[in-house]
C-alpha cells in the first residue's frame, strides 16, 4: 500500500540502531554464524530496507517464514543464502529451486518431493532439516529422526546445509525444558553425523537463547530476531542490554477539546471526562495495527507527560486525556521515543499482556515506515 509521505502518522526507524544491534548479536555468537531473522516484515521495520542493511553488515543467512517472502528478497537483488523456515507446500517446490531459497524439510515425503523436483533439473537442492524437540510445530519428531535421516542419505539429489530445531523456552519461562531440548537436539545431530549427515550449520538459538544468561547447546549459527529490532525476549533483561529500540512510533494531535464534566468519549461511551482538562485526538487506531485493548488502558507521551488513553481505540482513531494543555499538532510518541519523550515498548505490552512481537508485527501497511540514521 502507497502511503503519503507527510502523513503524521508514521514509524520512524534507527537504521543505524539495527546495525548496533546486530553488532551486538554477532558479538554474542562467539564465532558462530549468525542468521539475521527478517520474517513479518522484519519484525515490522520493513523486509527489504532491514534485509539489505543486515546484509551489508556481514549476516551469513537471513531467515524467513515463508516463500513469498525470499521472493521479495531475491528480486530486491539480495544474494544472501535464505532459510524459509515455514512448513514446505509441494506446489512451491520449483519456486524454491528458481530463486534458490533453502526449504525446511521436516518429513520423509517431503524430502523424497525436493529430491524428484531437483532430479529433473538435474542438480542438488539446498535444504535444511528441522527436528521438532519439544515445540510440537513443524519438524520431525526427535524421538523417529533416524527415518528421516536414513531417507535423506539416500537421496542423491538433496544437499543439507543444515540441521535446526526451535526452543519452546529459551526466553527462561522454564530452563530445564530449554535443556531438555538441547539433550535431545544433541542426540539428533549426533545421530545424523552417524547416517554421513554433517552440514555446515547446525542452530537452535535465537534472541532468547544468545542473551545472557541464555540456553545454549552445540551450534555453529545463531538466529537472533527481536534482539536485532532492540528488544530482549524476557522484559525483566531489557534494561540490563546494550539493545537500541530501532522503531518508534509516532503521530500528531489533529483535535482538541474542553468538554465539561460528564461528556463521553468513543464507542459504548466507556469513558465520561470529569471536566476542566483538554481532550486530544490522534489519527490512529486499529487500521494501523493500534491494539484496540489499549482502549482506557493504554498511554501516549506528549510533550514529555504521560498521558492516558481514554475511551475504545477507534479503527482510525484515539483519544488521549491530555490534562491541563494541548495544542493541535503537538508530537504525540505512542511508544518508543528518546530522553524527554519516552514511551518503553515493554511496559506498554505489560498493560494489556501483550509481547513486542505483537505490536511491532501488527503494524499495518497504512503506517508509513521512515528511516533516519
Amino acid at each position: 500500500m502507497k502511503t503519503e509521505s507527510n502523513r503524521p502518522t508514521r514509524a520512524e526507524i534507527s537504521l543505524s540502531a539495527l546495525r548496533h544491534n546486530f553488532a551486538v548479536a554477532r558479538e554474542l555468537a562467539a564465532g558462530a554464524a549468525v542468521m539475521a531473522v527478517v520474517k513479518a516484515e522484519a519484525y515490522g521495520h520493513g523486509l527489504t530496507r532491514a534485509s539489505q542493511l543486515f546484509a551489508d553488515c556481514g549476516a551469513d543467512y537471513l531467515g524467513v517464514s515463508f516463500l513469498e517472502e525470499g521472493v521479495i528478497l531475491r528480486q530486491a537483488g539480495i544474494k544472501t543464502p535464505i532459510l524459509v523456515m515455514g512448513g514446505l507446500v509441494d506446489e512451491q517446490i520449483e519456486r524454491y529451486i528458481d530463486y534458490n531459497l533453502e526449504p525446511t524439510v521436516s518429513s520423509v515425503w517431503k524430502a523424497r518431493h525436493v529430491n524428484a523436483a531437483a532430479e529433473k533439473r538435474g542438480i542438488k537442492a539446498a535444504v535444511q532439516l528441522k527436528i521438532d524437540t519439544g515445540m510440537g510445530r513443524v519438524g520431525q519428531q526427535w524421538s523417529s529422526s533416524d527415518r528421516l535421516f536414513s531417507e535423506i542419505a539416500g537421496l542423491k539429489n538433496i544437499d543439507v546445509r543444515g540441521v535446526y530445531t526451535h526452543l519452546a523456552t529459551a526466553d527462561g519461562e522454564n530452563p530445564e525444558f530449554a535443556a531438555t531440548q538441547l539433550t535431545r537436539f544433541a542426540e539428533v545431530v549426533k545421530q545424523a553425523r552417524s547416517f554421513g549427515i554433517d552440514p555446515p550449520h547446525i542452530h537452535s538459538v535465537g534472541s532468547g537463547g544468545l542473551i545472557p544468561p541464555g540456553t545454549r547447546g552445540e551450534h555453529t549459527m545463531v538466529r537472533p530476531g527481536l534482539m536485532l529490532y532492540g528488544y530482549s525476549p524476557n522484559p525483566d533483561l531489557q534494561e540490563s542490554l546494550d539493545l537500541r529500540p530501532a522503531m518508534t512510533l509516532k503521530t500528531r494531535v489533529v483535535y482538541v477539546k474542553y468538554p465539561p464534566a460528564g461528556t463521553t468519549v468513543g464507542y459504548g461511551a466507556t469513558w465520561r471526562s470529569p471536566g476542566k482538562r483538554w481532550i486530544a485526538t490522534l489519527p490512529i487506531g486499529y487500521g494501523d495495527g493500534y491494539p484496540r485493548r489499549l482502549g482506557n488502558r493504554g498511554w501516549v507521551m506528549l510533550r514529555g507527560r504521560r498521558c492516558p488513553v481514554v475511551g475504545r481505540v477507534s479503527m482510525d482513531q484515539i483519544t488521549v486525556d491530555a490534562g491541563p494543555e494541548a495544542y493541535l499538532d503537538d508530537e504525540a510518541v505512542l511508544f518508543g521515543g528518546g530522553a524527554g519523550n519516552r514511551l518503553p515498548l515493554w511496559e506498554l505490552c505489560r498493560s494489556i499482556d501483550a509481547i513486542p512481537y505483537e505490536l511491532l508485527c501488527g503494524l499495518t501497511a497504512r503506517v508509513p515506515r521512515v528511516y533516519i540514521e
